[in-house]
């Protein structure tokens, strides 16, 4: 059930991974500025639900706002029926980040995972290569208190900004990208890889999408065997529509229900409908 927690940390992409070290055609890095940038209106707001196997496993919800100089990126996620009995997730998490950059500034996090409860805040300095960490820890009889100052090579971006830093570049299939990644601990070099395209169904509409692949299934970040992917709307918004993970006890899922930004109306709120196909239906197992 840890696996699930984690998952739905980074429901819509399944960042953070050392990729695996096959020479790429192309390949790209966050110090590469992309050429096909996006403007994601501030305000978007994106709600998936998981699933694994049949059970409904939780729901989460992703809106960028702008505060001043900086985006920021509000996550919740819940679980729900059985797997909220069995193992309950509460977590709200907010992302900081400069814009032009996507380099990030702060992350601040309130986890409920089972019995674990964590209050954590991430400050990220750059121009000193360094980011602090504090974290105050209530899983206990008495909270438990952690202040760590980190290295870190620079500009490095989280699992939140590294989405929306995804988001905007080209995801053209056959090439690899990589960009670095630090949540607290070690700063890892990530490798997203766009492998082909698809039509998927979802509750939130039907898409033509590119799918990718983000290596996450090893020792820095899971130690559990499996794959994952990620599916994002072939188009301009480049949407984060389904995540996919497969592992040892079955397959886990994560579908976009519902979106949607400030002065969406008429037929922009409407997802287009496309034509049924053997590969238009979301695979939820």
């Amino acid at each position: 059930m840890r696996l699930f927690a984690a998952f739905m940390a980074m429901v819509v992409w399944g960042a953070a991974a050392w990729g695996q070290q096959a020479a790429p055609a192309k390949s790209h890095s966050a110090s590469q500025p992309s050429t096909k940038r996006i403007q994601i209106p501030d305000g978007e707001k994106l709600s998936y639900s998981a699933s694994w196997r049949l059970w409904k496993a939780g729901s989460a919800t992703l809106q960028l706002t702008r505060q001043g100089q900086q985006e920021h990126v509000v996550f919740d996620a819940n679980s729900v029926g059985v797997t909220s009995l069995l193992y309950p997730v509460h977590d709200h998490i907010d992302s900081a980040y400069t814009p032009d950059t996507f380099c990030a500034t702060t992350l601040t996090k309130q986890t409920v995972e089972g019995r674990r409860h964590l209050h954590t805040q991430i400050r990220y300095r750059p121009n000193n290569k360094e980011l602090i960490l504090d974290e105050q820890n209530f899983s206990g009889k008495k909270p438990t208190y952690k202040h760590e100052v980190k290295p870190i090579p620079g500009c490095v971006l989280d699992i939140f900004s590294a989405l929306y830093y995804v988001r905007s570049l080209p995801l053209v299939v056959g090439e690899i990208y990589n960009f670095p990644v630090n949540e607290g601990g070690a700063t890892v070099e990530v490798q997203l890889k766009p492998d082909l395209k698809e039509t998927i169904a979802t509750p939130a509409g039907t898409f033509h999408t590119i799918r990718t692949e983000p290596f996450v299934f090893n020792s820095v970040v899971f130690h559990h065997k499996g794959r994952m992917w990620v599916w994002f709307s072939d188009d301009k918004r480049h949407l984060p529509v389904m995540v996919e993970a497969k592992v040892s006890w079955g397959t886990i899922t994560a579908v976009l229900t519902h979106y949607e930004w400030p002065g969406m109306q008429g037929s922009e709120s409407r997802p287009s409908r496309l034509s049924s196909s053997p590969r238009s239906q979301a695979r939820i197992r």
